[in-house]
């Protein structure tokens, strides 16, 4: 899948996902249940991983 955006539109994206990325760390750091934990540890990953391809230039239209 493609996704084109425009670099407020991008720039926008990473700082929503920044944000949720530290609230995510907070929860993963309050959480009892290992279950639990292992899921949001499992969206963590994922979040970092779309935020790594939103920084590189080529996802940038560079």
């Amino acid at each position: 899948m493609d996704l084109y955006l425009e670099a407020r539109e991008s720039e926008l994206l990473m700082r929503l996902l920044e944000y949720r990325l530290g609230e995510l760390r907070r929860e993963i750091h309050h959480t009892d249940r290992r279950a639990f934990k292992e899921g949001l540890k499992a969206d963590e990953a994922m979040i970092e991983n779309i935020l790594a391809k939103l920084k590189t230039p080529a996802a940038m239209g560079m």
